[in-house]
Formats: structure tokens, C-alpha cells, sequence
């Protein structure tokens, strides 16, 4: 241990930064130094101490100085701060203070002394000024000095190396919240005119210069990030930047955030990959949403599952009079509605949690004759593209009946709206799943054109943080240690927020007509691979040094990379910019309900897997199966299917 450390450690002053050094102990340095500073300014003056007056007129005039200075620090309290976090904040209440203190003086010297016969207790003028200045002077001096100590202390206890991203005022404010606890080396700035510049004596580096061989010589392996709400494009940049040189990027809280106005390690969080991909705020039109909510009782089937919950939590916003929650699971239907309790106390909804699965006609035909539902939002299906390739008849009997029983009560009771949620695997299908769902698509649309009921399809792509996303499964294969799994090295998605996909879908639903399949503006497709890589580094860790990456091969039914259109389709822009509607051709409702009474016959009958999947590639021509067991039943002429039979 070295000499400096020791005296860090045993100096009793240093502890004068911690909390529980009583205000009462400030206040009498305060006080101590007020006095020294007096006899200074007499030395100042006279040149000699106390020659010009005795030391009885000098207490005398201590008494009225200290007295003055008591009234001062009643008032602003300077000595209540604590010292190792003194900021400009407490400098200004040490200057009000003692400014103060001053005026009361000079009032008590020319007009008070005299009256009061008090003249023996009055310092001369030119003594009190000098000793405002001084003392003014010392007291900053002595807390910057704590603080100063309090930090040396620490920062010989093997402090954290950072830098500091942003050297506008809110990289500084960061700066003094973070340098007690972490040694700042530099600031890295996009500003070209900061570019050497220092801040406290700490440099100023410029982010597009090669700074690599200034932080490697540094010894820094951090950057916190301490610009505040900056958009999406502009955060990913300059995370991409930090990933460039090396560092593992953190981010800062909105100042308003931060615990009772201060700063905490414990609150700097790293980059989550889900704030990288995420879009600007998308605007509504929320006086529509209003108008179409407000009062209304609303069915969300899958409620439980990450669009449905998300859709509820939205909703509640708009004060509809009753929610119906329907699924089958249990203990998230729970947790949703603990949730949503406050708000909906707030906005005096009915809320109504119902355990269902929406292939029970009973129950499904009870919610509709109990309640007089004016809009359906339809979340519910089976999602899992792999899963849903091992079990088939799931997929037909959830997604393409399930939807058609929801979609028959809507049209039977009267039902303002129904709003589908569709996916992108649902464009030229590969496997099961997208081809459920595009028939399911296919029934709603041809529903539309026999019903009053207006039925609105939403299609998008993967949401982040979704039950079964890519996301959840590479954080939890890093925080095992690897390695991380990729089915392909080209294999491309895209990715959408949930509460941004969930937002779109209530926009379309207000917007749409009847009939419409509406298209969401889903970005640039990302690389899987390179999400990988970058959650690797944004993990503080290199890739396939600390976090290998294996390449399983696709998965049934997977696709390299998704669609939003297939080649017969053409979009047609709305008024959101976000938000498209594809232009595909309709089938007739009695075409598309016989095929679905087919497959319904087909899975009474238990005519097995290969004959609903061949219906099923029947009704969606496009669906072409891929690295699947079903890929025999894409030739029509194929003796092993059992279809033909039933369709005569």
C-alpha cells in the first residue's frame, strides 16, 4: 500500500464527505474558518497582527462577525449539504450566505452600532470587506477540498476506466455524478471543434479520428453514453461506433429519472439490442382512436400471449367501457390483469378474464350472447414455425378454425369490427404455420364481402422480445457462456417493438374499411449473424473468442429471409406512413369454405397429417414446403395423399 493511501485512509477529514457527519460539526468549521479568515484580514490591513486594535475589541467584534454569519447559514443552510457531492448548487448557497451575513454587517456597522451603543462589537468596514471575500473564498475552497480528498481516496481503489460519450452539458453532468465512482479518462465527442479540447483536465477525443491506440493506452474497455433521448438512428450510431473501438457501451437515465436528482452506478444500464432496433415514435391518431374505443366493450382473444397483453395495455388508454381477456393460460391472464388494475380503476373499466380456447363453440358462443362486444382484436394462434411443422393438425384446427369460429359469433352477433393479426410467414409460405395463416387470411377477406361486419387483416414481421423470439434465446445462450446458435449465416428477418406493432394494429383497425390486409413498414431486414455479433459485444465480450457462434441449418419450414409481399401482390399507400394496404386477389367465400370444411371433415375423420397438410396446399397454391416432410405432397399427382377422396 502506498504512502498516499495511507494517509487517504487515516486523514479524518476525508470522512467529512460521508453522510453521517453531522451538519452541527460543518457548521462549526464554517464557523472556525470564518474566524481565521478574520484575523487574516486584520494581518491584511495592519500588517501586523491585531496592532491596531486590542484583542478585547477584536472578540467583540468576532461575537458580532459570527452572529451575522449564524443568520447567514440559518437562512441558506450551507452546512447541510454533503460535502463529497458539493456542486455548483452548494458553492451558491455558500455565496448567498455569506453575502448576507455582509449586508447585515455593513447595516449593524453605519446605522445600528451607535444607535445600540454597540459601537465596541463593529469591525471597520474595510476589515469586514475583506473578510467577506476571504472567508467567502476558504469556505469553497474547504469543501472542494473535501471533495477532492474524499474522491483521491477512491480513486486509488481500483476505480472503473471509462470514457465518457457526449462532452456537451450532459456528458459534464455526468461527469460529476460518475467521478466519485469511476475514473474518467476522456470524452469522446462527434463535435470536431472539442477535438483536443480538455474538461477538467480530462481530453476531449474526436469519435471519427483513430482514438483505438489513445484507449487502448488508456486501459479503457467502457463507454457510457451520456446523451439524453436520442432517437434510434442516431443511439445505433453511436453504439455501432463503440462496438468499433472496442467498448462496451452503457447508457445514462434521462436526468429526470434519476434517484431523488442523483446519479447511481446502480442505474447505468447496458444497451439493450431491442433500443438498437427500434424505430422513431410512431404518431397516431389518437382523437380516432378515441372516437372508436371510448365506450365500446372489446374482445382480445390470446390476451395472454405478447401482442394480445400488449394490445389490452394500450387499449385501457382509450377507456372502453368492457375488456374481455380470453386464453387458455392461466397465470399470465392473471398478471396481466394485476397490471392493468390501476389504470382501469382509474378509468372505471369492466374488465372480464376469461379462460377459453377459442375452438369451444360453447364457450366462445357464451361470451358473445353475454356480451355485447362491439370490436374483436383476434391475437390468438400458434406461432412456432418449427413446432407447428411437428404438429400440423394444431395449426389447422387453431389457425384456420379457431379464426373462423371467432370470425362466424362476430358476424352472428353483430360485431362492429374484427381485427386479424396476421404474420409476414404468411407471404409464399414454407411451412405450416404461414400457410395457416394465409388461409385464415383468405377466410377473412371472403368473409368481409358476405357479413356486415367489417374484417381488417394486420401482417407484420417478428416483434422483439416476443415469446419465441431470436432475442430472449441469444441473452440466455450468452449468459451461459455460449455458444450461441444461428440456423444460417445469410439468414435474414425483419424486427418490429411490440408496442409499435401493437400501436399499428389499433391504427389500422380504426382506419380500415372492411376487407383490407394491411402491411406494416417493418425497416431494413437484419442479419442474424450480425445480431448476434453485436449482442456478443454489446456483452462487453468478443465473438468466437469469449462467445462462440454455431450454425445449426435451417429449421423445417424455415425461410432464409421473410416477405412482405409475394410476387402477385402490390401495395397501395395510406395516409400513416407506416402503415400499406396489399392490393391480392379475393376468393370467393364458398370457395375458400369448402376447403376449410374439408379440412375440418379431414381432422373428424382422423385422416391424418398428409391429407390436411394436401387441402391445405390446395387453398394456398403458393405454399411450397421447404426442408420439410411435406415437400412429396407438392406434387398434385402424388398417390400417398388421401384428399382427393373428399373432394368430389
Amino acid at each position: 500500500m502506498t504512502i498516499w493511501k495511507h494517509i487517504t485512509k487515516l486523514n479524518p477529514i476525508r470522512y467529512l464527505g460521508h453522510r453521517f457527519v453531522s451538519k452541527w460539526v460543518v457548521l462549526l468549521i464554517d464557523l472556525m474558518i470564518i474566524s481565521l479568515s478574520l484575523i487574516i484580514s486584520y494581518t491584511l490591513l495592519s500588517r501586523q497582527v491585531l496592532s491596531s486594535v486590542s484583542v478585547i475589541d477584536y472578540y467583540k467584534g468576532l461575537i458580532s462577525v459570527l452572529a451575522f454569519s449564524l443568520v447567514g447559514h440559518y437562512a441558506f443552510k450551507p452546512h447541510q449539504g454533503v460535502i463529497r457531492h458539493t456542486s455548483m448548487h452548494d458553492v451558491k448557497r455558500v455565496f448567498y450566505s455569506r453575502t448576507l451575513s455582509f449586508v447585515l454587517n455593513t447595516v449593524f456597522i453605519y446605522y445600528l452600532s451607535d444607535a445600540l451603543q454597540l459601537s465596541s462589537y463593529a469591525v471597520p468596514m474595510d476589515v469586514a470587506f475583506i473578510n467577506y471575500i476571504f472567508s467567502l473564498y476558504l469556505l469553497v475552497q474547504f469543501r472542494l477540498g473535501v471533495k477532492y480528498i474524499f474522491n483521491m481516496g477512491k480513486k486509488n481503489r481500483s476505480k472503473s476506466r471509462i470514457v465518457i460519450y457526449g462532452a456537451g452539458v450532459s456528458g459534464q453532468i455526468v461527469h460529476e455524478a460518475l467521478s466519485s465512482s469511476f475514473d474518467v479518462v476522456a470524452f469522446i465527442d462527434d463535435n470536431p471543434l472539442k477535438k483536443g479540447k480538455l474538461f477538467k483536465g480530462i481530453p476531449i477525443l474526436f469519435s471519427k479520428d483513430n482514438i483505438t491506440p489513445t484507449l487502448e493506452r488508456l486501459q479503457v474497455t467502457q463507454a457510457i453514453i451520456s446523451l439524453q433521448n436520442l432517437p434510434p438512428k442516431d443511439k445505433r450510431k453511436i453504439v455501432d461506433r463503440c462496438i468499433e473501438l472496442g467498448l462496451e457501451a452503457k447508457l445514462v437515465p434521462p436526468i429526470e429519472k434519476w434517484l431523488d436528482g442523483e446519479l447511481t452506478t446502480s442505474q447505468i444500464k447496458m444497451v439493450n439490442i431491442e433500443e438498437l432496433l427500434g424505430r422513431d415514435v410512431i404518431s397516431l391518431d389518437k382523437s380516432s382512436l378515441m372516437y372508436s374505443h371510448t365506450g365500446k366493450t372489446i374482445l382480445v382473444t390470446g390476451a395472454a400471449g405478447s401482442i394480445g397483453s400488449e394490445i389490452a395495455r394500450q387499449i385501457v388508454y382509450y377507456k372502453p367501457k368492457c375488456i374481455l381477456l380470453l386464453d387458455q393460460a392461466e397465470t399470465p391472464l392473471y398478471h396481466l390483469e394485476m397490471e392493468l388494475d390501476a389504470e382501469i380503476k382509474r378509468n372505471e373499466i369492466n374488465i372480464q378474464i376469461i379462460l377459453g380456447d377459442i375452438n369451444d363453440l360453447n364457450t366462445m358462443r357464451s361470451i358473445f350472447k353475454s356480451y355485447p362486444v362491439d370490436w374483436v382484436f383476434h391475437a390468438a394462434a400458434y406461432k412456432h414455425v418449427p413446432a407447428m411443422e411437428m404438429n400440423p393438425l394444431q395449426a389447422v384446427t387453431v389457425n384456420i378454425l379457431g379464426t373462423r369460429l371467432i370470425a362466424d359469433l362476430a358476424d352472428e352477433y353483430g360485431v362492429e369490427k374484427m381485427v386479424f393479426v396476421s404474420t409476414d410467414k404468411a407471404v409464399n409460405p414454407t411451412n405450416v404455420m404461414g400457410a395457416s395463416k394465409r388461409a385464415a387470411e383468405m377466410y377473412i377477406q371472403s368473409k368481409n364481402r358476405v357479413s356486415k361486419t367489417s374484417y381488417i387483416t394486420t401482417r407484420f414481421g417478428n416483434v422483439l422480445g416476443s415469446n419465441g423470439s431470436v432475442i430472449p434465446l441469444f441473452k440466455k445462450q450468452i449468459a451461459e457462456g455460449g455458444p450461441i446458435t444461428v440456423t444460417h449465416p445469410e439468414i435474414t428477418r425483419f424486427f418490429m417493438t411490440i408496442p409499435e406493432a401493437c400501436q399499428l394494429v389499433l391504427e389500422a383497425g380504426v382506419m380500415g374499411k372492411g376487407g383490407e390486409i394491411f402491411v406494416f413498414d417493418m425497416g431494413e431486414s437484419v442479419k442474424i449473424i450480425d445480431l448476434a455479433h453485436k449482442m456478443i459485444r454489446l456483452s462487453g465480450l468478443v465473438p468466437d473468442k469469449d462467445i462462440k457462434i454455431k450454425f445449426t441449418g435451417l429449421r423445417p419450414g424455415e425461410k432464409l429471409f421473410e416477405e412482405l409481399l409475394n410476387n402477385a401482390e402490390t401495395i397501395i399507400p395510406t395516409h400513416h406512413e407506416k402503415i400499406m394496404i396489399a392490393k391480392i386477389s379475393q376468393k370467393d367465400y364458398q370457395f375458400v369454405s369448402r376447403y376449410i370444411d374439408k379440412m375440418q371433415d379431414l381432422l373428424q375423420h382422423q385422416a391424418g397429417e398428409n391429407a390436411v397438410v394436401a387441402a391445405l396446399k390446395e387453398l394456398v397454391p403458393e405454399y411450397i414446403s421447404r426442408n420439410s416432410t411435406f415437400e412429396s405432397l407438392d406434387f398434385k399427382d402424388n398417390p400417398n395423399t388421401k384428399v382427393s377422396e373428399f373432394f368430389q
